[in-house]
């Protein structure tokens, strides 16, 4: 009885992570380039860094199954972002730091909200 109950607490558990996971579409070719120039974008000192974790972790996840053209594209896209970062000033730098905060947002995975789980339930 006890490894059922152990079970179908760890089913429970993992639901809404798998759920999470599941209901995040997988990001096209495209995309994926567009996420690592925004990588390359958040990373900037220049800029001013922001938290790239949430990215970092995203793009991992999606780099299987990408083909090597793909890869190429998204590095090359990755290091032109840093270099125009580290090389803008005035409207330039104004214009990517507004492209960091809009259009890469859309491209960051959803947040995850979890409630804390409920004390009021006794066996």
């Amino acid at each position: 009885m006890s490894i059922v109950k152990t079970a179908l607490i760890a089913a429970a558990i993992a639901a809404p992570a798998f759920a999470a996971h599941a209901a995040t579409p997988r990001l096209t070719d495209v995309q994926f380039i567009a996420a690592n120039r925004c990588l390359g974008l958040m990373e900037s000192k220049t800029l001013g860094q922001v938290d790239d974790y949430a990215l970092k972790t995203r793009l991992k996840a999606e780099s299987v199954g990408r083909i090597s053209a793909v890869w190429d594209m998204a590095d090359q896209a990755r290091d032109d972002a840093a270099s125009a970062a580290g090389h803008a000033s005035g409207y330039e730098k104004a214009q990517l730091i507004s492209e960091r905060d809009t259009a890469c947002e859309a491209l960051m995975p959803p947040t995850e909200t979890t409630a804390a789980p409920s004390a009021t339930h006794a066996e």
